[in-house]
């Protein structure tokens, strides 16, 4: 008689049908909560990006800073550099002006020769006798500046310069009060030159050899530019009575407020309010410059004083 197999099965309908119901709820559930482990994922991402984006916007931030120091350096150093080559250009503006005013009107004709000689000096017999003649310069006056323009272009003519000085210094006689006042532009500024150090000297024999002496140390010290208006204004402020302007009528405006020579004339008669003479005598190559014997007669006529014109 035959057995009869017996099988044996493992897992019941019942209890694949539970296994499958859970392995449904959990998809359900998978599928539910992916959006927010998609946001939680994404959040994290963003805030990494975040981070990294902070950290390479301090790392810009303290480049910049360095960067903008360097660049105010930079700004410093351009701005003084600007300010040295600003203030160099008109410092060559001014030499430029005046070697142009040297050589514009060369074909022009010279004006009336001076005089060429000395007239003797007059001894005073009453009230405003003329009591110093020179070379047609004359007054009545007894306090007397020699004042001198001791620009470099002046330089090449300075032996006629000392001489022409001491000729008229030599004019004088005793007890007359004299001084002599050189003036010139200079980087640093009007300089101003004088003897004695102080006021007015007394002429003898022994001031006349001292002013001698100074006015042969003046020769080489000829430079820079000329500032017309601060000398005479400068001369103004001393005692004498009477300033004799030795130049070579070539005022830089750069130097003289910006002032041409007819606003320059003008100025001085309204820093001249004590009325003091003022007698010019151009010095040098006259002739070849336009205006220049113009513009030296016009100040001293407006001043009470003579023109006079003395060349090589």
């Amino acid at each position: 008689m035959r057995r009869r197999r017996v099988a044996f099965e493992v897992f019941s309908l019942s209890a694949i049908d539970l296994f499958a119901s859970a392995m449904g709820a959990f998809v359900i559930m998978a599928i539910i909560l992916m959006p927010d482990y998609q946001k939680e994922v994404r959040s994290e991402g963003d805030l990494k990006f975040l981070e990294e984006l902070a950290g390479r916007t301090d790392a810009i931030l303290q480049d910049s800073e360095l960067g903008r120091n360097d660049i105010l350096i930079a700004l410093q150093a351009a701005q003084t550099q600007h300010e040295q080559l600003q203030a160099e250009q008109e410092r060559i503006s001014a030499e430029i002006q005046t070697i142009n005013a040297e050589k514009q009107a060369h074909a022009d004709q010279p004006p009336p020769p001076p005089p060429v000689e000395e007239e003797p000096i007059l001894e005073p017999t009453g009230r405003n006798q003329v009591t110093f003649r020179f070379l047609g310069l004359k007054t009545d006056q007894r306090q007397i500046l020699f004042l001198v323009d001791m620009n470099a272009f002046l330089g090449r003519h300075a032996e006629l310069v000392k001489d022409t000085v001491v000729r008229a210094m030599d004019s004088l006689g005793d007890g007359y009060e004299f001084g002599i006042l050189g003036f010139q532009q200079l980087d640093s500024g009007p300089n101003f030159i004088r003897w004695p150090d102080k006021g007015l000297s007394t002429m003898s024999n022994t001031t006349r050899n001292q002013a001698n002496r100074f006015l042969e140390g003046m020769k080489d010290d000829f430079k820079g530019s000329s500032p017309l208006l601060a000398g005479i204004s400068e001369a103004l402020e001393s005692p004498a009575q009477a300033i004799v302007l030795f130049s070579d009528g070539l005022p830089n405006p750069s130097f003289n407020e910006g002032l041409n020579a007819n606003r320059l004339v003008r100025r001085v008669i309204q820093i001249n309010y004590a009325h003091k003479e003022i007698h010019a005598v151009t010095i040098g190559d006259y002739y070849k410059y336009r205006g220049t014997v113009e513009f030296m007669e016009r100040l001293a006529k407006n001043n009470g004083g003579s023109f006079l014109a003395v060349s090589d």
